[in-house]
C-alpha cells in the first residue's frame, strides 16, 4: 500500500472512499496544498484518505486532521502515520483530530499510532439553516 499527497485530478478517487459526504473539488484544491494531507492506494485502488492542515495557534502549530476515512484499520494507522511523518518533517510537533466516539476502527488505529485519546469532548455550535435543520455532522471531521 503506498500513502501520497493528492491533487485536485483525485477527486474522483477520493470520492470512492467517501461515502455518503462526498468532497467538493475546492476542498480537495485547499487540502492538496497544505502538505500534510494524502491518498492511500492499493495498486490502482483507492484504499481512504486523510486531509489536515497546519493551524497557527499563538505560540505552537497544530497539525489538524479534520477527516479521515479508511476501507479498514491498517490503512487508518498508515494514514495517520503519514500524516504525523509530515508533521514532524515540517516542524511541527503536535498532532490533532476529533473523534467520533462511535468509529472504533479509527480510535484502535489512532491509538495503535500513539495518540491520547480525550479528555476533551468538541462543542459544536452550526449556524444558519443547517444549525435550524439540528446538523452537527462534517464539523472538523
Amino acid at each position: 500500500m503506498r500513502f501520497r499527497p493528492f491533487t485536485e485530478l483525485d477527486l474522483d478517487l477520493l470520492n470512492q472512499v467517501a461515502g455518503s459526504r462526498p468532497l467538493s473539488l475546492g476542498a480537495v484544491r485547499f487540502f492538496a496544498r497544505t502538505g500534510h494531507s494524502f491518498l492511500a492506494e492499493e495498486g490502482e485502488e483507492p484504499m481512504g484518505f486523510a486531509l489536515a492542515q497546519a493551524v497557527w495557534q499563538g505560540e505552537a502549530t497544530t497539525v489538524l486532521v479534520t477527516r479521515v476515512e479508511g476501507r479498514n484499520q491498517t490503512v487508518l494507522e498508515g494514514l495517520l502515520a503519514a500524516v504525523v511523518k509530515s508533521a514532524y518533517d515540517a516542524g511541527v510537533y503536535e498532532v490533532a483530530l476529533h473523534l467520533d466516539p462511535k468509529r472504533e476502527d479509527l480510535q484502535a488505529a489512532l491509538q495503535a499510532q500513539g495518540f491520547a485519546i480525550g479528555p476533551l469532548v468538541l462543542a459544536v455550535r452550526v449556524l444558519g439553516s443547517r444549525g435550524q435543520r439540528g446538523e452537527t455532522r462534517g464539523v472538523l471531521e
